[in-house]
Formats: C-alpha cells, sequence, structure tokens
C-alpha cells in the first residue's frame, strides 16, 4: 500500500521526536540514577565512618575509666576482699558499664558491682588469658556470660599492685540487650528502612550489634541475611572500630534505597508513550490541514498535463495557500513573456551593484548603484574600478582579476576603493561563471557597499566587549519582561551563574514590589514616549536584599517604530547612599555632573523634530525638556543658527556622520559648541534620525578648569573613602590615590604618583603582593588578604585588584587597587575563637585551648631546642568533697584552686583545667627542670592552706605529675600520658606529693 506524504511526514517526525526525546530522557535517567547512587553511596559511608569514630571514641572512653580505676585500685593495694568490693562500689563503674568484677589471677572473681550469690570463675575466657599474659588492656569478643546467659562484651585491664607487680584483673561488661553505648546504637536507624550491625573482624566473624537481639552472637553473614531479607543489590557501607578490630556496617535495603530512582523509569516511559501518541496525532492532523491545497493544485496541472487544451478550474479567489498556489501558476506564462523586461527594471533598481564582465575582465553590463558605489560615469564603466586601485599594483590587480573571470569557480572577495572624491569604500564582490558547454564565457555578479554595516559590526564588538568588562549591571528585555541580555557583573550581583540560561527569568525575580510599581506607573511609560528614562531604583541582589542603583532603561524600536526591547544600565550606588549624610554636598555636585551632562544630547526623527532632550537644554536656554519635544529644528533654532546648520544637517541625514561647530545665543550669552550628528539607520540602511551631541567649547581654559573641578569632585569622593582606593598602570606605577594612601604611609601625593609599587612598599612586602600584581595585569581580578603582626600591634588588609583594559582592545593598561582594613574584623574572630577555648567555670583555659596552646609550645620547643614542662594534677579525694558537701561547693573549691593556682605560677605559664579536679600546666623556656620541680613544690604547699567557703572550710591536698620535652619526634599526646603517668605514680607514693620524670620525652636528661 502506497503511504501518503502526510502520512510518511507525520510517522516520520513523530518517530524522529521520539527517538531524540527518548535517547535524550534514558541517556539523562542514566547519568542521574549514577549520580544519585554515587551520592547516596558517598553520604552513607560518611555517616558510616562518623558513628564507627564515635563508637571507637566513646569505647575508649570506657576502657580509659575502667584503666584508671584499675590503677586507683592498684595504688590502694586493698587486700581485702570487702574493701575491694567497697572499692567497686563507690567508683561506681555502673554509669558506664552493666557490671564490674575484680579477678584474682587464678580467675577467682573476689568482688563483683552489682553483688552476686556465687560469682563464676573466668579462668577460662580469652579476654582474662590476653590480659593476665600481656598486661594490656582487652576488648573481648561477644559472648555469653556464665552466670545469667546474658550476651555480652567485656572490657579487662590489668590491676599492679604498689611493688608494680600484677595483682589482678579488673573486667567490666556492657550488655548487648540493654540501654549503653552498644544498645543504642542497634536500635538506631537510617531513614525508613535502614540500620547498623557490628560484626568482629577475622576469618570467622559474629555479630557483636544488631537490631534483631536473637541474632547477636551468631555468624555475621547468616544472621544478616536472615534479618534483611534483601539482595545483593542492598546498599551497604562499613568502617573499622579500631579499639575493638570490629567492622561497623550500615545497610540499607535496595527497595528502599532505590525507590526513587525506580519510580522515575516508570515515569520516564509513561511520558514516552503519551508523547508518541499526542505528537503522532497532532503532526497527521496538522500535516493533512498544509497538504490539503496541493493536492487541489496537484490534480489541476496533472490535467493540463493529459490535455493542455483544457479548461481548468483553479481557485484564483480563495484567501489561503490554494489561492496563492493557483494565482501563481495562472500568471506563470505572463511572468515568462514579462520576464526580460522585469529583469532589466530590478537590476537597474536594485540597491545592490550588479555587473557582468567578459573573459578580458572588461565590464559588459553595470547598473546605476555599481557606478554610485564606484563613484563612476556609465563612460567609465568597462575598466575604471580599475582607476580606483592604487597605480603602483594597478597592473598586477589587472593580471589577477582576468585570472579570476577565466576560472570556473565562484569568486567572493572583499575589497577597498579609493574613489576619485577622496572617500574610501569597503565593498563586498560575489560572482559566478556563466558557461556554455564547459567554457567560461565570462561572469556576473554583484557588488555592495559593506562600509558602514563593518563599521556598525566593530562598533557592535567593541560595545559588546565593554559591556562584557563594565561593573555596571545591564541587562535586555522584551516588551513582556522576559530577560533577553545579562552581562556578567548583573549575573554576579543577582546570583546568576555566568552560564546559566536566562529564558525563564523576567523582570520581576529580580525587582521588589514597589520598583515594580514604578516600571508599570512611570518608568516603561516615559521610556516609550521619550525613548529614555533616567533616574535610581531599588533592586535585589542574590540574597533578595534591595540595594539602590542609578538606572537608565532606553527603550528600542524596529524599523517600523513598533517597541522591540528594553535596555536597563545599572550602577550600584550602595557606597553612596550611605556615605549621603557626611558627603551630602559633595554628593550634591557629583549628581548635578552624573544627572545633567554639561552637553546637549538629543534625539531627532527624520522630519527633525525632537524626539528626545536631556536636562542641559533646559540649564543653556531656560526651557523645560517636555516642552521642547515635537518641536522642529528649524523652529526651536531659529533662521540664522538654522542656516549655519543646515548643511551639515542635510549631510548627516544623507547617511554621514558629522561634526562641526557652531554659535547659539541663549539666555546665559554666547556659547561656541562642537556638534557632532549621528544618523540612525534601520536594517535596510534608511536614515530614521539624528543623534546630536553639543558640547561648549567657548574657551580651552574654561574647559580646562572645569576638568580640574569634575577631578577635584571625584577626588573627594575618592578621598573621603574609609580605604585605600589607588591606579596603577601596566609599569607598576601609582598613577592615582586617595588621601587614605598618603596617610597610611605618611607621604605626599607627589611622593606617591609616578614611583613603582616595590618603590613605595619595599623589596620584602612588594615579593608578597607580586603574584597578585601579575595576575591582575594578566586580566585577572584578584582579593587576597595580608597579615602584619608585631609586639604590640597587630593589623590585617583586604586588597582587591580590578584589571583595567584599553578603551578599543582586550590588552590590560594597568589595575585598580581597593585596600580596605579589615583589623577589627579579625581581631572579633579571633575573641570568639578564644572564647571557645575558656572553661566557663575558672576561667583556664579549657581543654581545646590546652592541646592548641601545648601543640604550639612544643613547636616552639622545638624549633629552639628548649626545654619546656608538663605539669598534670588534680584534687587528692576530690570525689568525697563532692559527695560530702555537694557539687556546688565543689564548684566554689574549683574556682579557688584554680584561683591559687594561678598566684603560685609565672604569668607566661599557661594554665587549664580538661575537667572535673584534673589541671594542667605548660611552662615553657626553663633553664632546667628543677625551676618547674620547685613551681610544682611550692603549688602542693600552697593547696595545704584551708579553703575557707560561705558556709565550711574544706582541707584538700594535691598531686602532681610532671613531663619535660626538649625537641624530637615525640607527640602531645606522648607528653600528656607520661605526665599522666607520673600524676598516677604521685597517688600511689601516698598522694600530696610532686613525681617528675627523670628524662624529658625521647631526650637526655633535663
Amino acid at each position: 500500500m502506497r503511504l501518503k506524504l502526510r502520512t510518511k511526514t507525520a510517522l516520520l517526525i513523530t518517530s524522529l521526536v521520539l527517538a531524540l526525546v527518548g535517547a535524550t530522557g534514558w541517556w539523562q535517567y542514566r547519568s542521574l540514577s549514577r549520580e544519585y547512587v554515587d551520592l547516596m553511596r558517598e553520604q552513607q559511608q560518611a555517616l558510616t565512618e562518623s558513628a564507627a569514630a564515635d563508637l571507637d571514641y566513646k569505647l575508649g572512653v570506657h576502657l580509659a575509666a575502667l584503666a584508671r580505676a584499675a590503677r586507683e585500685l592498684g595504688a590502694a593495694g586493698f587486700a581485702d576482699p570487702a574493701a575491694q568490693q567497697r572499692f567497686l562500689a563507690d567508683r561506681d563503674l555502673r554509669a558506664m558499664f552493666d557490671n564490674a568484677a575484680l579477678a584474682t589471677l587464678d580467675g577467682a572473681i573476689v568482688a563483683i558491682n552489682p553483688p552476686a550469690g556465687q560469682p563464676p570463675n573466668v579462668a577460662d575466657r580469652d579476654y582474662f588469658k590476653r590480659v593476665r599474659d600481656l598486661r594490656q588492656p582487652v576488648i573481648s569478643a561477644p559472648l555469653l556470660t556464665k552466670g545469667t546467659r546474658q550476651p555480652a562484651v567485656v572490657m579487662a585491664v590489668p590491676v599492679e599492685g604498689p611493688d608494680g607487680r600484677l595483682a589482678a584483673v579488673l573486667g567490666a561488661s556492657l550488655n548487648l540487650q540493654r540501654a549503653n553505648v552498644l544498645g543504642d546504637l542497634s536500635r538506631a536507624t537510617l531513614g525508613r528502612g535502614g540500620y547498623y550491625v557490628i560484626v568482629t573482624r577475622g576469618e570467622s566473624p559474629q555479630v557483636v550489634m544488631h537490631p534483631d537481639a536473637n541474632l547477636l552472637l551468631k555468624p555475621a553473614s547468616a544472621a544478616i541475611a536472615a534479618f534483611a531479607h534483601g539482595t545483593a543489590n542492598d546498599l551497604a557501607t562499613h568502617a573499622t572500630v579500631r579499639s575493638a578490630d570490629w567492622d561497623l556496617r550500615l545497610i540499607v535495603p535496595a527497595g528502599i534505597a532505590y525507590a526513587p530512582l525506580e519510580q522515575a523509569r516508570r515515569n520516564l516511559l509513561l511520558q514516552l508513550l503519551w508523547l508518541g501518541l499526542g505528537c503522532a496525532l497532532l503532526v497527521w492532523l496538522g500535516t493533512s490541514w498544509f497538504m490539503r491545497p496541493l493536492e487541489a493544485l496537484s490534480n489541476a496541472i496533472r490535467t493540463l498535463r493529459r490535455s493542455p487544451d483544457s479548461q481548468v478550474k483553479l481557485d484564483v479567489v480563495a484567501n489561503d495557500e490554494r489561492g496563492d498556489l493557483a494565482r501563481e501558476f495562472d500568471a506563470l506564462m505572463t511572468d515568462l513573456r514579462e520576464q526580460r523586461l522585469e529583469t532589466a527594471a530590478v537590476t537597474d533598481a536594485s540597491p545592490v551593484g550588479l555587473f557582468r564582465c567578459d573573459t578580458n575582465g572588461r565590464a559588459t553590463y553595470v547598473n546605476d548603484e555599481y557606478l554610485a558605489i564606484h563613484g563612476l560615469e556609465r563612460k567609465d564603466a568597462a575598466e575604471g574600478w580599475l582607476t580606483l586601485v592604487r597605480e603602483e599594483i594597478r597592473e598586477k590587480v589587472r593580471q589577477e582579476w582576468i585570472r579570476l573571470v577565466n576560472a570556473p569557480e565562484p569568486l567572493n572577495v572583499t575589497r577597498r576603493l579609493h574613489r576619485r572624491d577622496g572617500t574610501q569604500v569597503l565593498v563586498a564582490l560575489r560572482s559566478r561563471p556563466v558557461l556554455a558547454g564547459g567554457r567560461v564565457l565570462g561572469h556576473v555578479g554583484t557588488v555592495t557597499d559593506i562600509t558602514e554595516r563593518t563599521r556598525a559590526e566593530r562598533a557592535l564588538r567593541t560595545l559588546t566587549a565593554i559591556f562584557d568588562m563594565t561593573t555596571d549591571y545591564i541587562i535586555q528585555n522584551d516588551a513582556k519582561g522576559q530577560l533577553i541580555y545579562m552581562n556578567p557583573a548583573a549575573r554576579r550581583r543577582t546570583g546568576v551563574d555566568l552560564d546559566a540560561p536566562i529564558e525563564t527569568l523576567k523582570v520581576s525575580d529580580f525587582n521588589p514590589p514597589q520598583t515594580l510599581e514604578r516600571f508599570r506607573s512611570e518608568v516603561v511609560p516615559t521610556a516609550v514616549a521619550t525613548g529614555v528614562w533616567v533616574g535610581e531604583s531599588l533592586v535585589w541582589d542574590t540574597q533578595r536584599q534591595e540595594f539602590p542603583v542609578s538606572h537608565m532603561v532606553i527603550a528600542h524600536r524596529d524599523k517600523h517604530g513598533k517597541l522591540e526591547y528594553f535596555s536597563g544600565l545599572m550602577r550600584d550606588i550602595s557606597a553612596a547612599k550611605a556615605a549621603e549624610q557626611a558627603l551630602r554636598a559633595s554628593e550634591q555636585r557629583l549628581r548635578m555632573v552624573t544627572d545633567h551632562l554639561p552637553a546637549l544630547i538629543s534625539y531627532l526623527d527624520r522630519d527633525l523634530r525632537f524626539r528626545f532632550v536631556n536636562k542641559a537644554y533646559q540649564d543653556w536656554f531656560g526651557v523645560e525638556p517636555e516642552r521642547l519635544l515635537g518641536r522642529s529644528l528649524h523652529e526651536f533654532y531659529g533662521d540664522e543658527a538654522w542656516a549655519q546648520m543646515e548643511p551639515h544637517i542635510r549631510a548627516a541625514l544623507a547617511g554621514r556622520q558629522v561634526t562641526y561647530e557652531r554659535r547659539v545665543v541663549g539666555p546665559g550669552g554666547r556659547r561656541d559648541i562642537q556638534a557632532t550628528l549621528v544618523p540612525e539607520r534601520n536594517e535596510q540602511g534608511e536614515v530614521m534620525g539624528l543623534y546630536t551631541l553639543d558640547s561648549d567649547i567657548t574657551a580651552h581654559h574654561e574647559a580646562e578648569e572645569a576638568l580640574q573641578e569634575s577631578e577635584a569632585r571625584l577626588r573627594t569622593v575618592a578621598d573621603a573613602l574609609p580605604m585605600r582606593v589607588a591606579y596603577i598602570d601596566a609599569d607598576e606605577r601609582y598613577r592615582f590615590n586617595n588621601l587614605a594612601y598618603e596617610r597610611e604611609f605618611g607621604l605626599s601625593r607627589d611622593q606617591i604618583q609616578g614611583h613603582t609599587v616595590q618603590e613605595l612598599l619595599g623589596d620584602p612586602a612588594y615579593e608578597n603582593v607580586k603574584p597578585h600584581i601579575r595576575a591582575a595585569l594578566a586580566g585577572e581580578a584578584v582579593t587576597f588578604q595580608s597579615e602584619n603582626s608585631q609586639s604590640d600591634s597587630y593589623n590585617c588588609y583586604e586588597a582587591q585588584y580590578i584589571p583595567q583594559p584599553a578603551a578599543n582592545t582586550e590588552a590590560i593598561v594597568g589595575f585598580h587597587a581597593v585596600i580596605t582594613d579589615i583589623t577589627r574584623q579579625k581581631l572579633e574572630e579571633k575573641r570568639l575563637v578564644n572564647l571557645a577555648q575558656i572553661d566557663p567555670l575558672t576561667g583556664l583555659a579549657n581543654r581545646a585551648g590546652f592541646e592548641a596552646r601545648l601543640g604550639e609550645a612544643m613547636d616552639r620547643s622545638r624549633s629552639a631546642s628548649a626545654l619546656m614542662a608538663l605539669m598534670y594534677l588534680d584534687i587528692d579525694g576530690f570525689k568525697q568533697i563532692n559527695d560530702q558537701f555537694g557539687h556546688q561547693a565543689g564548684d566554689e573549691l574549683l574556682r579557688g584552686f584554680s584561683s591559687r593556682l594561678s598566684q603560685g605560677l609565672r604569668s607566661s605559664d599557661v594554665r587549664a583545667r580538661l575537667g572535673g579536679d584534673e589541671f594542667t600546666v605548660i611552662m615553657e623556656g626553663l633553664p632546667n627542670a628543677d625551676v618547674a620541680v620547685s613551681a610544682a613544690t611550692k603549688l602542693v604547699m600552697d593547696m595545704q592552706v584551708p579553703f575557707v567557703m560561705e558556709q565550711q572550710t574544706i582541707h584538700i591536698t594535691a598531686s602532681i605529675g610532671l613531663a619535660f620535652y626538649q625537641g624530637g619526634a615525640a607527640t602531645a599526646a606522648a607528653l600528656v600520658k607520661q605526665a599522666d603517668e607520673m600524676l598516677y605514680q604521685a597517688k600511689r607514693s601516698g598522694r600530696n606529693n610532686v613525681q617528675a620524670a627523670p628524662l624529658p620525652i625521647g631526650g637526655d636528661r633535663p
């Protein structure tokens, strides 16, 4: 069966649309699904690692607490089981553990909290053997307790007697079914179905923690499969819990993790199905409608082919496609008969130069436009164009032209001609060969004057480059408010990416309601009526915060005068508004310069009537601009002035840009002005009107004074700015600077300008900014900060280097430097950091402050090989004091202890409270270790003096451990650990004393 054209067209277009849309949709789905899975996996891995790190930290805290209790128990040397039982009860390890027990070296449990009827023997437990044999803390594999047969994990540490020998093993358990550090994690969920699992590592991993308590202690692979009922596609991540050598896993079932992707795939297929059906129906209906007139005409032509004398009725009256085709067919024979005459008339009236030349390069036919473009008489048409070529190359050009017109290939060249009236013209020449039997008989072609078009294109490129480089905000929108252009400055200020499409954005997306209302009531009507509106308005930035701008709106019309689009030019005047109170007088003068230019600017239509005038007309002639609109130029200036202007006006209306001088008389007296007339052309090159610019050139010295006054105003604004502002040329020499520069360097303007940056800043400072200067001169906008710290001062500056391109090229001729003092902001940041490192109870440094200052002190000691000491001290029996007198008294005692600690040390020593009753002191620059030992001994004696509170008097003692450092590879953690060990040695030695390490950590005797 033969398919009709409309059916084939419908099928083809539908197939292409579905193929393109389907391929695009499937590619986007695949890309998004990969990105979604990768993102989910990255986020879940980060969450898993965070949970593992948190669990590792908590297990470390539990093990450290158990180790400390073991050290205190060993130091006490309790041999009586009743005393050991009381110790466990007083220590109260159940805040962290479910129970705690003390076992002898043969595995017999001699003390347990909470008490049990008949404690079992643990000599056969693997963790007990490891602690007994290795004398190291151990976290056991998951196990069933012997007494209650509950799943648990046991932490065990060695207990050393006063003589340093292993005396017992202290253990504590975490019941895997209760609310503790492991039980809480087993009940934690991620989203709607994710859960955590902890398994041991090794060849036969076991479940340590699982949401299903029945799976605890089971083999890991079987237990997880039995609970999840999932597939290999489940989203699973894992991280290592290093302190226990466990594997923490986070598992999200595939059905939940990938549910959004599956829904997106079903939606995509459904949309493609409906798109295909709708597209096929619409294309078939549309094709049928458009093909109907063609089918009718096809039948008529088929009848005429069978019988040329047949009378065929064609509907030449119908006002549709069939009528158009019928009329064209009816007029075909008439067109053929009149073709030669019409062709001749068209070529003579063509706005494009037409010619034909023979193989000798002589023109055998040219039209009038060809002669006008070349500025030739018809008698010179044959080879007259060669007289417009320079004489020294004329013969060479002739021979090249003869070669080209004898070639069978088309010709497309551009050449510049020097016409006899002295003007130059750039023409585009296009021709094709005339062939007969494969032989070239000559060429026929066109000559087009592209002088003005080339200038316009160059001007457009320059204008676009200026728009892209300017810091002002430039936008264009159609009559409905839809954006069609935003320059980079406007995109950056409003938060639109430089490469982001703007077809969906409107003017209302960037302006507050009051500005939009003003657009409707004032701005748009004025711009439509006069061509331009100038004023101030409020717009939104990227945070939708209002900021003021100097605003110009220009209405653009097409060649028919129909409103086409608007251009908006905006400049941020936030700084000027913020300084308005202090710069009121200067701002008024600047506003007169910017809002009321000293030159007359106007736009004249083809009838030389004013369609736009600026405010300077009122200043010059005392006539309000609104009263000039619609008046003719001749009527306004009068006969005498019109006689001077008319020749130049006529030349401008003929298409030339004209600049001339004339004299006008107004209420302010005579003025000698320079007038510039710029024609406005439509798409056909016709002059639609004139832009006029009249500048007052009455006297050169008045112009210089005006320039100096304008420069003074600008300098007044720059000098009033709190930041340093300068312009530096490509040779790195200062060409402009404001008063802030002079104050900063204590130099006059003459002592700065003309000198290089290196000469002003000096070699060290110049080397710091040299890379930024190079980047700015390469065209890159640079922002950086520099800090200057001395013993008695601190300064911080933020510098911006903004490249300055040349006016007509892309070359960088210098850069603007704006340097802002941000010292106060930086000091505030440092103050906030210091507050975060202060203990609120005592006013000393907290743990974070201590760790930061310890690292800095060790760096200084390492670089200078200087001796430093770390003092670790606490209050003996502080827990009993807290229990006896209450926490409020305990806090008051800690504050008094801190005060007495500060009074007994040097002002340069760093004092910190780590938490509870634990304190540290960092002492730097020690001549020998005895200085630190003496200071510590004095502190111990000072603390024996009773502390008098409001309600009671408290007697305390303190124990101190000392560690030393004098460079080397030792870490801060190692130094703290040694000081802590010395503290516990002081505890074992009866408390109320000082114990010092004999050697610096990793070094020789201090």
